[in-house]
Formats: structure tokens, sequence, C-alpha cells
């Protein structure tokens, strides 16, 4: 994907609606956004679903209407969260929760700017919003793979493994410190009194073969050959580009996030950066 290329996001993803006078209030217990802040109604933003040691379990966009929440799944299993919110909704709660058709999302998007800070419509036969998509051009699947690796987004059962928390994979700007309680809260405040990160997400570049550079492959410190070389993360995305080159994401253990060049089980060497949206978390 080209920089000066007008390009559109264009996906379809699960949804979730929750209606009653206690949607708010329910939303702002479980997720890490303060619901209560948003002054724009129908106006998407970002929020995720931890669990309650902190650990990430899915990526959210939520748009509010009057007594009511429709939630896309931008990353995360639908059963598990629709179980997960079924378990801690009571009667109380004044609120109820139902699976909606999937919603069809668009975003304008380029490799300079973060994907946060763009805005993104919903399509639901309103025309305006449908006029959005005749203004660019719908990015072909291996485009928006690139780009959303680059761009650091998680995927579901890649970063998003049932052990990474938000500040490892760069959401922490998708937290609110000062709301108060939410599901997962006390493990973050620990998590930003003692400011340790075990792990944070970067992209890689490398010039290998498939079976070096795939999913669940650990990376090195120094090549294999020299004495101390030491493991300092691993693989969790990965796509060929063409012929042997390929692109990913990888967990890098904290020590070694100054490394510019790491190591494949091979000794090939791995190019490193800082995914374009990764939010430090202090």
């Amino acid at each position: 994907m080209t920089e000066n290329k007008s390009l559109i996001w264009d996906e379809t993803f699960p949804a979730l609606i929750l209606k009653g006078e206690g949607t708010y209030s329910f939303l702002h217990g479980q997720t890490t956004a303060d619901v209560y802040a948003q002054k724009e109604l129908e106006k998407p933003f970002m929020s995720c679903w931890l669990s309650t040691k902190g650990i990430l379990k899915a990526l959210l966009e939520i748009r509010l209407l009057n007594n009511m929440a429709e939630i896309v799944i931008i990353s995360g299993e639908t059963s598990s969260i629709i179980k997960g919110f079924e378990s801690v909704i009571f009667p109380a709660d004044k609120v109820n929760l139902d699976v909606a058709k999937p919603i069809r999302r668009i975003q304008k998007i380029n490799n300079i700017d973060s994907w946060k800070t763009s805005d993104s419509y919903w399509i639901d036969n309103n025309k305006s919003n449908l006029k959005e998509i005749n203004k660019y051009i719908k990015a072909t699947k291996e485009e928006l793979i690139m780009w959303k690796i680059r761009q650091g987004i998680p995927s579901f059962g890649r970063e998003i493994n049932g052990e990474t928390n938000p500040c490892e994979l760069g959401l922490s700007d998708t937290i609110n410190l000062k709301k108060g309680c939410y599901l997962g809260q006390e493990a973050i405040a620990r998590l930003y009194r003692s400011k340790s990160l075990k792990y944070e997400l970067r992209c890689w570049v490398a010039h290998g073969e498939n079976d070096d550079l795939d999913i669940g492959k650990e990376l090195f410190d120094i090549n294999k050959d020299q004495v101390y070389s030491k493991k300092i993360g691993v693989i969790t995305s990965s796509i060929r580009v063409k012929d042997n080159l390929f692109n990913g994401l990888a967990l890098i253990k904290k020590k070694f996030l100054d490394n510019d060049i790491c190591f494949s089980e091979r000794g090939v060497p791995v190019n490193m950066n800082k995914p374009i949206s990764f939010s430090q978390p202090y």
C-alpha cells in the first residue's frame, strides 16, 4: 500500500446490542472506557474487555444511543463475550443483551497515522455513510493484512492469546485510569504501579523461509551459533509479502525492546520496529 493512495478498511464484524436504562452503567463497569464521558451519541469509541486478571479478551468498538449500545467486536470471541456478559447481568442491572446483525464498518487508512485517530463509519443504509465508500478504494485482503500488521492491530488467537494484557499490545490509550471500578481494574492498577510489563508488541520484517518465520517460532538476541544466545520473543503473526520476504508481529521481552535486530531460530536477521498505533502505558 502506498502512502498517497486513499484506501478504506471495509469489513463486516459480529455485533451485540445492549438495551435498557442500565446500559451505560453496565458497560462502564465491564469495559475499560469511561462510558459516561462520551459526549456524542452514535460516535463509535474503542474499549477493551478484560478478565479479572487484566488479560485482554476482546477489543471492542461501541456506539451509544438512548438507553442502548451497539458493540462491534473488532477482535475477540463472540460466544465468550456473550457468556461473560450474561453471567454478570442481573435484574437490578436493567439491561438486556442480544446478538445483533453483523455490522459493516469502514475507515480511511494509511501507513502514517494511527487507526485509533481516524473516524470510522458503520454502514446502516444511511446514504451519507454510503457516500463515504465511493470516495476511496477498498483495500484488498493482502493490503489490509499488511496494514493491520504495521498498525499493530491484535488478532484473536494470536496476539490476544489468553496471556497478554492491553498494555503489552499497545492499547493503553483505550484504558481510562480515572474512571473507577471496572472488570480487571485492580490488575491493571497493579501493573501501572509496578511498571512490570513482560513483553511489548513489535512489527518485524525478514528474508527467510516460511517454516523459520512462522507463527509460534522463537526469536533470539544474537545468532544461535554464538555462545550466549537468549530467547527474547515469539512470532505471533506472519505473512509472506513476496518471494522470501516476510512481515509480521512478535511479542518481545521488555529487556530487549531497544534491539533493532534479532534472529530467527536458524540465525536469519529479523528487523524490528514499534507498530504505528502502539501506545506506551507509562
